[in-house]
């Protein structure tokens, strides 16, 4: 039985590394798997330890607070490896723990897989000589990635996105686009919905004056986050609903999007959108300093343009969003635009089959891995 541990700490993570898991399994037959993930992997076999993608949490002055508590499970998962000594430690995207882990894991002579690369082309440019030192398999996801890691010859194939993969399986479970929807997407994380959803409450609001029809519907991870929505929108009529994202998508006219793995999702499902951004300051003038790319948004780094309005911190003005929203949901140049554009950027991405492709890879590593020195 070939035994690997699994390290996936976002809800774009976990969706991942259940699709992966499930690959795994049906190209491998008897393989175990364990680690950190979330529910998603855990539904898919794995042997969740700690729900680390329920758990996330994102920017600088946020990770200061909640650093005793991530080195412990930090050094507990050390300690576990060490223990065990699985075939092959996948990791998935997370790099500020899993390059460190990955670290460890090379000193213990672990293979070392990391799907979902660092984004080396964006900030923290030598980190890729360290991952060059401490990872024997990158599974990038964008084609222009490879050749970065060819640069430092660290062993490296291109699999294609495995969104393609998780949103071609998906099945529709309403009509299409039958009503006016607009999607209200502020993210899976807590602090994204503090920042984002009053802001695009605002926009709404201006929305539903022009559109007294308009449809609004916000998707959240848990009962926790939908708590904390509801709080917030108050009494304007949004329908605040766990899971189900793909079904908004699937309908909706125009959507509000943070920045993430969801703005990508939106674009592969030709909704045209806004881009919202908001960290602490502390954070944001950090970024400014480290980030070295003009865009946020995946969609328009892809592009090489901005394709997809970007509102990013202090420029979050619902009245400067506003008409930016109305343009994109009437029939308009604008709206045509974008379509055009989105669908530009899903054909740069290939046809699929990213899951079996890396789980393939990873199999491979296993069957002719030798220890490290």
């Amino acid at each position: 039985m070939k035994r690997i541990y699994f390290v996936a700490g976002e809800e774009s993570g976990d969706i991942h590394g259940a699709n992966l898991i499930r690959a795994l399994k049906t190209a491998g037959g008897d393989v175990a798997c364990e680690g950190l993930g979330g529910q998603r992997m855990a539904d898919a076999g794995l042997d969740l330890h700690y729900d680390l993608a329920g758990d996330a949490i994102m920017g600088f002055t946020e990770v200061v607070r909640q650093f005793p508590r991530i080195r412990r499970l930090f050094l507990d998962t050390v300690a576990h490896l060490e223990a065990i000594r699985p075939d092959a430690l996948v990791l998935i995207d997370y790099p500020g723990f899993n390059i460190r882990l990955a670290k460890r894991a090379h000193a213990l002579g672990i293979p070392v897989v990391f799907y979902v690369s660092p984004q080396v082309w964006a900030w923290k440019k030598k980190r890729i000589h360290t991952l060059a030192q401490c990872v024997d398999k990158m599974l990038v996801i964008f084609p222009f990635e490879k050749a970065l890691y060819d640069a430092v010859d660290l062993d490296c194939a291109y699999v294609g996105h495995p969104l393609l993969d998780h949103i071609q399986a998906y099945e529709a479970t309403t009509e299409v686009r039958e009503e006016l929807v607009i999607g209200l997407l502020p993210g899976s994380r807590e602090q994204e919905i503090k920042r984002l959803l009053e802001p695009m409450i605002a926009v709404a609001r201006g929305i539903r004056e022009q559109y007294p029809e308009a449809r609004f519907i916000t998707p959240v991870v848990n009962e926790a986050r939908a708590e904390q929505a509801r709080a917030l929108v108050g009494d304007f009529p949004v329908e605040i609903q766990i899971g189900g994202m793909y079904d908004i998508l699937a309908r909706a006219r125009c959507c509000l999007v943070a920045s993430g793995t969801a703005t990508l999702e939106t674009a592969l499902f030709g909704v045209p959108m806004i881009i919202l951004y908001k960290v602490t300051t502390v954070t944001y003038w950090l970024a400014r300093l480290l980030v070295d790319i003009r865009h946020i948004g995946i969609v328009n780094i892809l592009a090489g343009r901005e394709v997809v309005p970007e509102f990013i911190q202090g420029a979050i003005q619902p009245d400067r969003i506003l008409p930016r929203a109305l343009a994109l949901i009437a029939p308009s140049p604008e709206r045509d635009a974008m379509l055009a554009d989105l669908e530009s950027v899903r054909a740069q991405l290939g046809a699929g089959g990213a899951s079996a492709c890396a789980a393939q890879e990873i199999l491979t590593l296993i069957d002719g891995a030798a220890p490290h020195a």
